[in-house]
């Protein structure tokens, strides 16, 4: 069951204190590569260059990416490709005094089934700043609500098998956007087994004069069998015209280019 939806890995929940807290979080992404019975262990720093005490609950939550982009959590071990269960810290409370910096140990433990080790896998460990307690201003007879300023912060979890290499996409349709000038939405599809880090962008040519128009590249991550629409611009600086328009896909160096072409009015 999907318990709660956020866009952002470090989401500010309440700010109503009267200074942000200074607090560094390091890493945010944790990379296992473990193989069947086999555990692995990294740390998470997290330093605190405020002046008062920062203290933390830890929690691991499932997470998807939807076609947008935009991330959805779930609660641990729901998702069939979740690493959840596999995942130790050695402490779920974390004090850090002021000009300090604490440990978190996070283990993947592998299990001894070899079937668990065809796919990637992913999980999401949360940290998230305690509450301050209400405090009653007595000489007034009435309650002042001291919120602290809560954060939350993601650091990504992922297991890939050494063996799960294969990286493949499609691209599979460049259309234009309804009721939104010069934009063009490129659906495309994770094939392979791993994550790509995608990047996309519009080479446009004039079909009259020839000029031709490289836009900036627009970068995104994909899960395996994720799917993903990119939204590509066509800036002012591109003269109203006709063309001839190639939405290129390039998920790195070790794989093909994906291209779809389509002739494009320019307004």
């Amino acid at each position: 069951m999907k318990y709660y939806l956020c866009t952002l890995s470090a989401l500010l929940l309440v700010s109503l204190s009267v200074s942000a807290q200074k607090v560094g979080i390091q890493p945010s992404i944790l990379e296992f590569h473990v193989v069947p019975g086999v555990t692995e262990s990294q740390v998470i720093r997290i330093s605190n260059m405020s002046e008062a005490k920062v203290s933390f609950q830890a929690y691991l939550a499932d997470w998807l990416r939807d076609s947008t982009g935009a991330h959805h959590y779930y609660k641990p071990d729901t998702l069939s490709r979740s690493c959840a269960s596999w995942v130790a810290i050695d402490k779920n409370f974390i004090e850090v005094e002021p000009g300090k910096t604490e440990e978190l140990v996070v283990r993947l433990q592998a299990p001894l089934d070899t079937k668990l080790f065809k796919q990637m896998k992913w999980a999401m460990l949360f940290l998230q700043s305690a509450e301050e307690q209400d405090s009653a201003d007595r000489k007034n007879k009435q309650f002042n609500t001291k919120i602290k300023e809560l954060l939350r912060v993601g650091v990504h979890i992922y297991q890939t098998p050494p063996a799960v290499t294969q990286m493949s996409a499609k691209a599979v349709t460049l259309k234009p956007v309804d009721g939104e000038k010069n934009a063009y939405d490129l659906y495309m599809v994770n094939t392979g087994e791993t994550m790509l880090q995608c990047k996309a962008h519009l080479e446009v040519t004039n079909v009259a004069t020839g000029a031709a128009f490289k836009l900036d590249k627009i970068e995104f991550p994909v899960f395996p069998d994720g799917k993903r629409t990119v939204r590509l611009v066509i800036p002012d600086t591109v003269p109203k015209g006709k063309y001839s328009a190639l939405a290129i896909l390039d998920i790195g160096e070790d794989a093909s280019l994906e291209a779809i072409e389509r002739t494009i009015e320019v307004k």
